[in-house]
Parts: structure tokens; sequence; C-alpha cells
């Protein structure tokens, strides 16, 4: 075996997503059921909890508060190869978010996404569509207050730019 299959066949059981079978090498069975792999594992997401409870508050605080965390991150750690530079994991994390199944957090997701964009000075606007009054929603968020509402129901905007006083503005359409 090469070093590349070697590294990605190690790099896919630390990720869960190599199952290793009969015809691998005893190394691979070995490594696949031991206990250093399991540590791995928990330092690898125990960082990306770090991280991202840091750079993504208000995505983070969603996902926990609707038990969504733990699958949320397993899917990222899992499905994307991502860089160990911190900067890097929170825009790629909200990115795998934008078309999750609970469209509330995709839009948390894609106006925090939106947000970063704009305090990093890049130009244009993303708007962010709502089936719920945001303002509400993004304060619990922000405080890390439990969502017990999510707001008023109807069709919302938040318009993201630059250029904006404070960055965002919010609309009922």
């Amino acid at each position: 075996m090469d070093l590349a299959d070697h590294q990605r066949k190690l790099l896919g059981l630390i990720r869960s997503s190599y199952q290793v079978t009969s015809v691998d090498e005893s190394y691979f069975q070995n490594v696949s059921e031991s206990s250093h792999l399991k540590e791995v594992r928990r330092n690898v997401y125990l960082w990306r909890v770090y991280v991202l409870e840091r750079t993504c508050a208000l995505t983070f605080n969603l996902l926990r508060q609707r038990d969504l965390l733990e699958p949320s991150l397993n899917a990222f750690i899992k499905q994307y190869n991502i860089s160990p530079f911190r900067e890097t994991q929170g825009p790629a994390f909200l990115e795998s978010l934008l078309d999750h199944q609970d469209r509330l957090v995709a839009s948390v997701a894609q106006f925090e996404l939106a947000m970063m964009k704009a305090r990093a000075g890049e130009g244009g606007s993303t708007t962010v569509l709502w089936k719920t009054d945001p303002v509400p929603v993004l304060a619990s968020l922000a405080r890390n207050k439990f969502l017990s509402v999510n707001g008023e129901a109807g069709d919302y905007e938040t318009t993201i730019s630059r250029d904006l006083p404070s960055l965002f503005e919010t609309r009922r359409l």
C-alpha cells in the first residue's frame, strides 16, 4: 500500500467515514478497535466544539437548543476536509448548514456567515429570508438565552452589508 492510501484510510477512520473490512491489513484492524482512535475522535470533536462555539455562537446556540449540535458536528467532521486553521472552520461549518432541513438553522447560519463576511470588509450584500421575526430570535441566541418562541410568524428579510450602519437591517415583507 502506498503512503497516500494509508493516509486516506487513517483519515477515514478518524472521521468515521471508512469502515475496516476483512481484506484490510491487520494494522487497520487494530487501529479501528483501539482506544487511541476513540481519543483522537474525541479530541477532534472537542476542538471543533471549542472553535465553533466561539466563531459561530448564534448558530451553535441554536443547534444546541434544538439537540442538533452533535449530529451536525459529526456530519461536518465526517463529510468535510477542514483546514486546521480555526479562521476557516467557522465559515466552512456555516456553509455546511445553509441547506439544513430546519429552516431556522439555515437562516441563522446564512445570517451569521454573511455577518462574518461583512465584518471582514467583503463588498456586496446578502439577503436572508425568514419565516419568523429574526430580531427576537437573534437577540435570544446572542444572549445564549433559551429560544422559547420563534418570533412573530410571517415573512421577513434581513439584508447584510458592510455599507449599512449596523451591518444589517430587517424588514417584514
